[in-house]
């Protein structure tokens, strides 16, 4: 027997109607397991957003001390005899004639 042209087209039918529900389906279940479980998922991205934060508070205590170290260089520069007798006084112990230096335990 043969099958009218109706029913080829009711099939036709059927069949991308199936096919664009499928479709749907596997994009919505991509997208979930790209939210949930891939390498960049919403927690992933959590977790870089925390770091990013951690490390902008790294470079800004960095920058104090950056800045610290450059006007403390600033004042080495203006005047280095008092730093090269200040450094050997502290560490090195040094002292001039007639001083006397009294160590003290921390």
């Amino acid at each position: 027997m043969r099958r009218s042209s109706e029913g080829r087209g009711n099939f036709q039918a059927l069949a991308s109607d199936r096919l664009f529900k499928i479709f749907f389906f596997l994009m919505f279940f991509y997208t979930l397991y790209n939210l949930f479980l891939s390498q960049y998922s919403i927690f992933r991205v959590f977790e870089l957003k925390k770091a990013g934060i951690e490390l902008d508070t790294q470079i800004a205590r960095q920058r104090a001390e950056n800045n610290k170290r450059e006007q403390l260089l600033e004042l080495i520069r203006e005047n280095p005899e008092h730093f090269k007798e200040r450094f050997a006084r502290e560490y090195m112990q040094l002292q001039r004639d007639g001083e006397y230096i009294l160590l003290f335990r921390r």
